[in-house]
């Protein structure tokens, strides 16, 4: 038997071996990196490339690949099953909606571990601001938030059209309602959302009730409608309307320690027992006026109060009498020297006593009263401290802070254009978009030079309104 030969199984004790394995290996990678194939690559074999020295890869796209898998080799704290998922392939949607949008969980990026906090490589490139945030997170149990607050501006993936092959990055959005890029965005598509629903819904109650025998209405009311704006509003100076539309707010009392999700809930069915009073009290049917609000709390206080629009008959709120007022106070049960809902407490000093008050003022239109409900989100998160926007996202964990009542209840709209739903599509084509490749950090997608898909579907929506022509 000659001593020379290796058996098999222990050819990987000699290092002759090893070294042309090696080569093999690496010769194997480049040719299907020339064949252009940078999706099977990154997928099959980006983390192979984790040990290869930089010095050895002379292409520089190549460099970026491997230091792209070098970020991606952090995540050993990610869930068994989101891993299974990433490497293989398979389907990456944590969670189904009903309208087949997916919501995608990031990989963790911040633990702590009795009481020294562990990030990722990729999670220190987070801002100051936001480690600040995502710790006060997660050390009152909203772990998965935070770390979602940390991924949104580090992490995203890539997407191609499946017929051109035109390329673009999908920068993760973590949702948070306080978060500094997420928070107003949410805000606008909230407006976009409610805006259609709650405009059809207060132009049927204000329509005046001229209409003929053939169910024929005025013309004010036919080019109010035509026009998307309330008929017959606002009115004359001096004149009573017979339905208004108007911005109310409500408050309760503050006693100046920080409110929870409890106080959240509590002003919720306060706000719907006022309803049911105030039907009572003046006469009013449910389907005759609608009322739409939105929890708040203020910027730098723990006043929690809520915005909202009110479109029905008009309601006494005169001068000295405040009737409205006297049914807020009947609901709280405010006598204007103990709450009944804070235990009996008096309002430290200080603190605004507001359980009384309710304000409403006519409104110039839908879209006015509307902002005034949901803009707040978006004009304290510029100006609050990161401890007070996790504090906001604490108070509000689980909480549904829009909120619609009346005949804004699930009202009867027309349907959504069918074109505008399903799975998304090339904002330059129109053809069908792939699945989301891998999680990438944004620095490794910035350095192939791809631009951010919303960036894409902006710039074409202008320049097509610049033309006249219609997008793709």
């Amino acid at each position: 038997m000659n001593s020379n030969v290796i058996l098999s199984g222990d050819q990987w004790k000699d290092p002759n071996h090893v070294a042309r394995w090696k080569a093999d290996r690496k010769a194997h990678l480049e040719a299907r990196w020339k064949k252009k194939q940078p999706a099977a690559f990154r997928q099959s074999f980006a983390s192979l490339l984790h040990g290869v020295p930089l010095a050895a890869v002379p292409d520089p796209v190549l460099k970026v690949e491997i230091a792209g898998a070098a970020e991606l080799m952090q995540w050993e704290n990610e869930s068994l099953n989101h891993r299974a998922r990433r490497l293989e392939g398979g389907s990456k949607s944590q969670v189904k909606k009903t309208d087949g949008r997916s919501i995608f969980a990031p990989p963790m990026l911040l633990a702590n571990d009795r009481g020294d906090w562990l990030l990722t490589p990729a999670g220190r490139r987070a801002k100051p601001e936001k480690l600040t945030k995502g710790e006060r997170m997660y050390v009152n149990d909203l772990m998965k938030k935070a770390n979602r607050e940390l991924a949104c501006g580090l992490l995203g993936w890539v997407v191609h059209c499946k017929d051109n092959g035109h390329t673009f990055k999908v920068p993760y959005q973590c949702g948070n309602r306080y978060c500094v890029t997420c928070g107003p965005r949410g805000a606008l598509r909230l407006f976009a959302k409610h805006f259609p629903r709650i405009l059809f819904t207060a132009t049927r109650l204000m329509m005046c009730r001229s209409a003929d025998s053939w169910g024929n209405v005025c013309d004010e009311c036919s080019k109010a409608i035509e026009e998307k704006r309330l008929p017959h509003w606002p009115p004359a100076r001096g004149v009573r309307p017979r339905v208004v539309a108007a911005k109310i707010d409500f408050m309760i009392v503050n006693t100046g320690k920080s409110p929870g999700p409890l106080l959240v809930r509590q002003l919720n069915e306060y706000i719907k027992k006022f309803c049911r009073l105030l039907e009572r009290r003046f006469h009013i049917k449910r389907k005759d006026y609608g009322l739409a609000y939105c929890d708040e709390l203020g910027a730098n206080n723990s006043n929690i109060h809520a915005h909202g629009i009110y479109v029905g008959p008009w309601l006494p709120q005169r001068k000295g009498r405040c009737e409205l007022s006297q049914l807020w106070m009947e609901v709280t049960g405010y006598d204007g020297t103990k709450p009944r809902s804070m235990g009996g407490e008096k309002p430290a000093a200080g603190a605004s006593e507001g359980g009384f008050i309710v304000s409403i003022k006519y409104a110039k239109g839908i879209g006015e009263a509307l902002y005034h409900a949901i803009k707040y989100p978006a004009k304290y998160i510029s100006q609050s401290t990161p401890e007070r926007l996790a504090d906001l996202e604490i108070i509000f964990h689980r909480v549904r802070r829009f909120h619609a009542l009346a005949a804004f209840y699930a009202p009867e709209v027309p349907d959504e254009d069918p074109n505008t739903a399903g799975s998304r599509h090339c904002p330059i084509c129109s053809s069908l978009l792939s699945e989301r490749g891998p999680w990438e950090t944004l620095y490794a997608i910035d350095q192939r030079g791809l631009e951010d898909i919303s960036a894409v579907e902006r710039r074409i929506a202008r320049e097509a309104g610049l033309t006249g022509l219609a997008p793709p």
